[in-house]
């Protein structure tokens, strides 16, 4: 074994979700090891959307602006019933504010990879070796294979396997997956388009979809299939198999043209891959196994009916990385990263019910069971009051590090006043435990010092109202942008500082006042 090196976190896997990873570990000055069996970005699109939560994140680690250079906005979703008319639309709320990032955000995961291997480069700290395939994992060692088939040894505190859903880590590990239950071959094909769409006549396709604003879903019970916009050229079709076919005969030529050219000439297409996926819903049993994590498609799957697979991965990063941070610097025992789990499992879990559930309304072959479903979803549209958004299946987090009676909420996007203009308020965060505090508040806590808290007097109006919602005039907020707790008067806010010390499982914290760190708004 050669190359032998110690690092503070070591990274299994490269994709979109291990690069958002490596910057979160970069950003916190942790020295990171990243291991990618490939040699070069995985050159084939897969995933496709993302919600505004992750485009946080992504803000977070300084690389926003560039990813929306390479986004397209994703406005709803219209659903097509048997009688190929409309049945059901989702539509994302409005942004608070011009500069608010969108709801959904429509990307080509290529070009998503390159910008986020791209960003590592601004950390000395982080170490990328691409060609490398781990062989083994005991207790903090690491054993791997090169490129040139020479083995190599590494070590470090601790490894986040981030290497999908054949997660080698995962097997090797001997961790089971849990099947919640729903299977089906579906056929995705990613393409390049140069020509214009050419709608069918029989289907009642509404001016969102028509102008690439919407995604649309065929619910179909002679074949259900789903129209994404994509970014740029890129458009994805979607088609469910029936029972009986089989996969190599949907993906011959003659198949993929005669079913593409019902919506455009498929001279005018370029597909860029064509493969038969089978939607699961999977967790696995222990995301945790002493100081290995599972993330992403490794821990769980998810049907991609709302989007969330993707999103559900960088939540586990974002959500683990402070955690590890606190524990790296000394700050907090390691028993803090027991709640990862308890917090991101439910989460998930709840998430991929809801996209089990849609994908069994959306699935349906029987006409008549079709028939009933369309008659459904109308009436329920009839009775709607209000826009529905396919975030709104995203739930507070209810475990883990919280208050369980007054937290677990996301803080709203501001867009606030500051004497550099008008900025994301989640800057002002700056990734950091914050208190936002309706009045000047000088509590003895020596847990915040211990967590580098900081305390902000919000002089923004629509931030200052949310803050007084529901009675409260103080709100605890996580690196992560999630609330700990949120509440009014002193009493309430020693208690919940006391609680969030438990929880964090604090060593030792040096002694300090909460007044001590407290700046105003600009």
């Amino acid at each position: 074994m050669a190359n032998r090196a110690d690092f503070d976190i070591a990274i299994i896997g490269l994709g979109p979700v291990g690069a958002a990873a490596a910057n979160l570990a970069g950003a916190a000055g942790l020295r990171t090891l990243v291991l990618e069996r490939g040699d070069a970005p995985y050159r084939q699109p897969r995933a496709i959307v993302f919600d505004a939560e992750i485009m946080r994140i992504f803000d977070s680690i300084g690389l926003a602006g560039a990813v929306a250079d390479v986004t397209r906005p994703l406005g709803g979703s219209v659903y097509l019933g048997a009688d190929l008319k409309p049945i059901r639309t989702f539509r994302a709320r409005p942004r608070s504010d011009p500069l608010a990032w969108h709801p959904g955000n429509l990307f080509y995961q290529p070009q998503l990879e390159a910008l986020l291997r791209d960003g590592l480069a601004r950390f000395p700290h982080v170490e990328v070796r691409c060609g490398h395939e781990v062989t083994g994992i005991d207790g903090s060692e690491i054993s791997a294979c090169d490129g040139e088939g020479e083995g190599v040894a590494f070590s470090a505190r601790f490894i986040l396997a981030c290497d999908g859903a054949s997660s080698t880590v995962r097997k090797t590990l001997e961790i089971p997956l849990d099947d919640i239950g729903f299977e089906e071959r579906w056929l995705v094909v990613d393409t390049l388009v140069d020509g214009p769409m050419q709608w069918p006549e029989d289907h009642e396709i509404p001016e969102e979809v028509r102008d690439g604003r919407f995604s649309l879903m065929v619910c179909d019970p002679a074949r259900p299939a789903t129209l994404i916009p994509g970014s740029g050229r890129h458009r994805r079709w979607e088609y469910m198999l029936l029972p009986g076919e089989r996969d190599e005969e949907v993906m011959e030529e003659a198949w993929l043209r005669r079913h593409i050219g019902k919506w455009i000439d498929p001279d005018h297409v370029e597909i860029v891959r064509a493969a038969v996926y089978r939607f699961r819903a999977l967790l696995a049993d222990r995301w945790r196994a002493g100081n290995v994590f599972l993330l992403g498609d490794a821990a769980h799957q998810t049907p991609p009916f709302y989007g969330q697979g993707m999103c559900h991965g960088i939540r586990d990063a974002a959500q683990l990385m402070w955690r590890l941070s606190l524990v790296l610097r000394g700050t907090a025992d390691a028993a803090l990263l027991d709640s990862y789990q308890p917090e991101r499992e439910p989460h998930v879990r709840a998430v991929i019910s809801a996209s089990v559930a849609a994908g069994a309304e959306v699935c349906k072959l029987d006409p008549e069971d079709a028939a009933r479903r369309d008659t459904a979803f109308r009436e329920a549209e009839r009775n709607r009051d209000g826009t529905v958004a396919m975030t709104d299946i995203v739930p507070p987090i209810r475990g883990g590090v919280v208050d369980a009676a007054s937290g677990g909420m996301r803080v709203p996007e501001f867009v606030v006043a500051s004497p550099e203009g008008r900025r994301h308020f989640d800057a002002l965060l700056e990734g950091r435990f914050t208190l936002l505090a309706a009045a000047p508040l000088a509590s003895d806590a020596s847990a915040w010092a211990a967590i580098e808290g900081q305390t902000i007097r919000p002089d923004d109006h629509a931030l200052q109202e949310w803050l007084a919602s529901d009675g409260n005039d103080w709100t605890i907020v996580r690196p992560d942008r999630y609330i700990f707790a949120a509440g009014a008067g002193q009493d309430a806010l020693d208690a919940a500082i006391a609680d969030l010390a438990a929880q964090l499982c604090l060593v030792a914290p040096a002694a300090s006042t909460l007044s001590s760190s407290t700046e105003a708004l600009p």
